[in-house]
């Protein structure tokens, strides 16, 4: 990486940077009765509050002048980001296959709220994956914190209504003219930055297995200039890799899974294998990123396994699973068992599919 992207003073020594990454933040009907969405995220933001970036994929479009709507065409309100925001979050893809269930002016309308809450955020702030003009190429984004110059940039695989790649930035792993298309595009792009992000949205729903051409095409992303990218849509985790790339540390999630969703309404502690308990269940992860005259290298990332539950009074909300299981949150004794059943069967799943050179989450984790 060039030198030339270094906006720190000359005699800057190293910067450290905390960048959490969650999956998807998703607006089922569920979720909308919660009574203060503030109250969805008070189990975890402390991690959020001690980060210097916080990362989410905005799975639904924010038109103010539709209702707001859940499955199958999501549409959510100013107050549902709003408590986000307030939580800590202040890097949002918006590149997803839900992003233009409403059109063009649903694009344009999620735009102008995210741009509404740039301008009021006391924090770096910034967003990818859709455009409210055509003509207008699709470009990265930019942040600088600590001095670092952080680059981002999200694309989908697909649209459930598609635009013809006019409004969302559409790049299918399994099309050879894309992938090579966007590559270029990371490549001319990564080298005006310190670090650069890469958001990705695709592979098949419901699948804890990566798919073999997306770990390539992650892989490529890396040494093509990017030092994270971050996955998400099967609405299930996957594992993530920890790689070498010209002598720096990079890292690729290949699927966050949900960080708040809807699909478990009907969950009970009978259900403890299967899909619909994976998709309430996920990880933040915690990355530690060191960056100097020589580069950015990720140090370390740290796997905090999370779940959706749903509290009697304030709904559906995030917790640290650790705290399910072992009575910090209060819990029915079934449920309590059943969190701590699913607590060993998530970080047996981390330990198996986080190689063995990468920094892997120790049975102690929170």
């Amino acid at each position: 990486m060039s030198s030339v992207a270094w906006v720190g003073s000359p005699a800057a020594e190293s910067r450290e940077l905390r960048l959490t990454f969650v999956g998807d933040i998703m607006g089922h009907d569920v979720n909308y009765q919660t009574k203060d969405f503030h109250d969805i995220y008070r189990g975890v933001r402390d991690v959020f509050a001690s980060d210097d970036l916080t990362f989410a994929n905005l799975e639904f479009p924010l038109d103010p002048f539709r209702p707001q709507s859940g499955y199958p065409s999501f549409n959510g309100t100013v107050a549902y980001l709003r408590a986000a925001i307030d939580s800590g979050f202040n890097l949002f893809s918006l590149a997803n296959n839900h992003a233009f269930d409403w059109g063009e002016e649903g694009v344009r309308q999620t735009i102008k709220a995210l741009e509404s809450a740039r301008a009021n955020s006391v924090k770096p702030f910034a967003y990818s994956g859709t455009r409210d003009n055509p003509l207008l190429a699709f470009q990265s984004e930019t942040i600088v914190i600590k001095g670092v110059r952080i680059g981002f940039v999200a694309v989908s695989q697909f649209l459930n209504k598609p635009d013809g790649g006019s409004y969302v930035h559409v790049v299918d792993f399994a099309n050879p003219a894309q992938v090579e298309d966007f590559l270029a595009f990371v490549r001319g792009v990564s080298s005006r930055y310190d670090l650069f992000i890469v958001s990705y949205h695709g592979d098949q729903e419901y699948s804890q297995e990566t798919s073999p051409l997306k770990r390539v095409f992650f892989r490529q992303l890396l040494e093509a200039g990017a030092h994270i990218v971050v996955g998400h849509h099967p609405h299930v985790v996957q594992g993530y890799d920890l790689v070498q790339v010209n002598g720096a540390q990079r890292l690729a999630m290949y699927s966050m899974g949900n960080f708040i969703s809807g699909m478990t309404w009907g969950l009970s502690p009978a259900l403890l294998q299967g899909v619909i308990a994976a998709t309430g269940e996920s990880y933040m992860l915690s990355a530690t990123v060191r960056c100097d005259r020589g580069g950015c290298t990720v140090d370390r990332a740290d796997a905090i396994p999370i779940a959706n539950y749903q509290d009697e009074q304030h709904g559906m909300i995030v917790a640290r699973m650790s705290e399910l299981a072992d009575g910090t949150v209060k819990l029915p004794p079934a449920w309590q068992a059943y969190y701590a059943q699913r607590l060993s069967l998530m970080r047996a799943f981390l330990l198996q599919s986080v190689p063995t050179d990468s920094v892997r989450p120790s049975s102690t984790s929170p």
